[in-house]
């Protein structure tokens, strides 16, 4: 039988877990900055989960989408 321990080690529950992130991030930026264009979402889909939760704190303080590209820029995204 599954622990929860174990249960969030699984590559199923650390998927579904960026996901739902994912998702709340873009709805945040969406109602903080507008629209996201397409480019910036995959450059977003691209962080890490830690950093991803990072975003969600920064853009708190976003006033406009170069506060976004700024952050983002700022960033080290490993392609692969």
């Amino acid at each position: 039988m599954f622990s929860i321990s174990d249960l969030k080690n699984t590559r199923y529950y650390q998927e579904v877990r960026y996901e739902v992130i994912f998702n709340f991030v873009m709805r945040l930026l969406e109602r903080r900055i507008g629209g996201v264009s397409q480019d910036l979402q995959v450059k977003i889909n691209k962080l890490p989960v830690e950093d991803l939760e990072n975003l969600g704190l920064a853009l708190l303080d976003f006033a406009s989408k170069a506060d976004l590209v700024t952050w983002l820029n700022n960033q080290v995204i490993f392609e692969g």
